[in-house]
């Protein structure tokens, strides 16, 4: 996940990219500032080993604004080009919700949530869709109410239904590998929160299952996952992080990597 703080309102950066075209996405300032404010509070609220799982946060400060602002580029720009095809709206005002509430929290609660999307206000994917069923995609979050399957968008995989060999969950579900030795296994879950009736730690929105129970970590932090960046909804991830935009990034019904 990355934090930018970049201009509001009526007012837009307009970047030139590389083929001639205009951009309306101000992707260096947010990535500039997306990367800023998370890695300013990854630093201040996380410990080391709570950022280890996140090769974007670096070994310092500067590093971790680097790598979190690249990611959020080519992030940026993967909407971008979406938006050029007509396929989804980047959504200006829930990128600022998402940079103002960050630069709020508290330690306590970024200590206390694995991703950025625990944040209600960076839960989204910062883009409106556009692709209804049936429409070409090839995002997530540019289906309407649905997911992106083999380029169409479309309902995807249920709960308890296989997602192996690539199998695409529907929305708000999220591919459980179970057995990681055994592809055969994965199948599409709801995320529980704490205290959520679990099989597996991928059960868990903690990551943390025990005794058939989901738990809180004895130790986390919101950047300290892999795909941290960018929240996501219909899942980046975070759409935009770690990819945010995690990613975000997007997203959730991305199959988990191994």
């Amino acid at each position: 996940m990355k934090t930018n703080t970049f201009l509001t309102g009526s007012v837009l950066t307009v970047a030139v990219l590389g083929c001639g075209g205009v951009s309306g996405i101000p992707i260096e300032k947010t990535a500039t500032d997306f990367a800023h404010v998370i890695c300013d509070a990854a630093y201040k609220c996380c410990t080391p080993e709570t950022l280890m799982g996140n090769d974007a946060a670096g070994m310092s400060e500067p590093e971790c604004e680097m790598k979190t602002a690249q990611n959020f580029r080519n992030q940026l720009q993967n909407m971008q080009n979406s938006e050029n095809a007509g396929r989804s709206k980047y959504n200006q005002m829930q990128v600022d919700r998402c940079l103002e509430a960050l630069r709020a929290a508290q330690c306590s609660t970024l200590t206390s949530i694995r991703t950025i999307s625990g944040i209600p206000e960076c839960d989204s994917t910062f883009a409106t869709p556009l692709v209804a069923v049936g429409g070409t995609c090839q995002n997530a979050f540019e289906c309407i109410d649905s997911v992106c399957v083999d380029g169409k968008c479309g309902a995807g995989a249920t709960v308890n239904q296989s997602c192996a060999g690539g199998a695409v969950c529907g929305q708000n579900l999220f591919c459980d590998p179970r057995d990681g030795n055994n592809a055969t296994d994965d199948v599409c879950v709801v995320e529980q929160e704490i205290g959520g009736a679990c099989v597996d730690n991928f059960d868990c929105k903690s990551r943390l299952c025990s005794g058939g129970t989901c738990m809180q970590p004895a130790a986390q932090c919101f950047y300290g996952g892999g795909c941290a960046a960018a929240g996501g909804r219909p899942s980046v991830a975070a759409l935009l992080l770690m990819g945010l935009f995690v990613g975000v990034a997007l997203s959730r019904t991305r199959k988990t990597t191994r």
